[in-house]
């Protein structure tokens, strides 16, 4: 099989298809022909060498897919072969075929393409787990999203949208914007033309935000955190300010990291606000959690609630692209490969 293997920790560049021996599932794993690949920060951050738990290169990253199951193991009880499925794997997915534990997996409903299949597992999760499950936001309650135009960043502003949350939105070009304010975000803003915090406070009427979801940090959690409201929640996904075009300066993430001091506890206590930090790709033994949510997004979108936005699709053999254009935070909506 065709994979894209990882050679050395660095940018996008040490990324070589190469030719491996299709594996072999154990009894509880299925064995899955690719069809689509969806792309995560979490990809570039393995290939960074700086995911917890990522191997030493030579490995072939990925962690979200869809296709079909051509094997299962003899203690699977879930699927037997020939379905379609979407899943995530801790590693593996940026090749023609991955395995993986079949509680991992979920069938794809007929209507959904494998490239929106591809596009919707870690998005969606990602943002009912932040929203739903640890912040708890009620109807009525004010959201802000960082990166709302990336593929998280739009589930977030679907998903809250439908469950009657007021949303700010912040974003980096207009084109961008524009695609937020379709999605029917309440308020978007600019954030490299105009200052979201000043924005946000003139917008509440001073009174800022109940919950925050931020994919970047940095300087912009550190303005964030200052917006929260009292029994205000903070939802730290992931650090993506930290990322360039190339390899990972250190020196940068060391000034994006400087913005993000450690916080006192009992300063907690007088400001009645909170933070949360989760990580979908190292969250373990909750798989029965994320299958419920998951067959509780899958109805929203059979009911037209929430809908993949695909930025852009690559085939397999430019995968290298795909992986640089995700970096640079270029892209809009989710990036695909498709394996042909």
């Amino acid at each position: 099989m065709k994979a894209a293997v990882v050679v050395r920790y660095g940018g996008p560049e040490v990324m070589e298809v190469r030719e491996l021996p299709v594996p072999t599932p154990d009894a509880n794993q299925i064995l899955v022909r690719v069809k689509a690949i969806g792309l995560n920060f979490a990809d570039i951050f393995a290939r960074f060498g700086v995911y917890p738990g990522t191997p030493k290169p030579p490995f072939v990253p990925g962690l979200e897919f869809s296709g079909e199951v051509v094997a299962a193991g003899s203690k699977t009880s879930l699927f037997k072969g020939g379905e379609r499925v979407m899943g995530y794997s801790r590693l593996g997915s940026h090749a023609e075929y991955v395995i993986l534990n079949e509680k991992l997996a979920t069938e794809i409903p007929a209507p959904m393409t494998y490239e929106e299949a591809a596009a919707f597992l870690v998005s969606y999760l990602t943002a009912y787990h932040g929203i739903v499950r640890l912040a708890n936001t009620r109807p009525g309650e004010q959201l802000l999203v960082h990166a709302a135009a990336g593929g998280v960043g739009l589930a977030s502003v679907q998903l809250a949208l439908h469950l009657g949350i007021h949303i700010y939105a912040t974003a980096g070009s207009d084109e961008k914007v524009a695609l937020v304010q379709k999605q029917g975000a309440h308020h978007v803003i600019n954030y490299r033309t105009q200052d979201f915090a000043e924005e946000v406070r003139t917008l509440s009427d001073g009174y800022g935000v109940d919950v925050v979801m931020d994919s970047v940090g940095g300087e912009t959690y550190k303005k964030s955190w200052q917006l929260l409201a009292q029994m205000g929640r903070y939802i730290l996904l992931g650090v993506s300010a930290v990322t360039g075009s190339g390899a990972l300066n250190r020196l940068k993430a060391a000034a994006v990291f400087s913005f993000m001091k450690p916080i006192f506890p009992p300063h907690l206590l007088s400001a009645n606000k909170g933070i949360f930090g989760f990580n979908l790709g190292t969250l373990t033994g909750k798989e029965q959690y994320f299958r419920e949510a998951t067959l509780e997004l899958l109805q929203m979108y059979t009911q037209k609630v929430l809908k993949p936005i695909i930025g852009r699709t690559y085939p397999f053999d430019q995968i290298v692209e795909a992986h640089r254009m995700l970096q640079t935070r270029q892209s809009v909506g989710k990036v695909v490969v498709i394996v042909s």
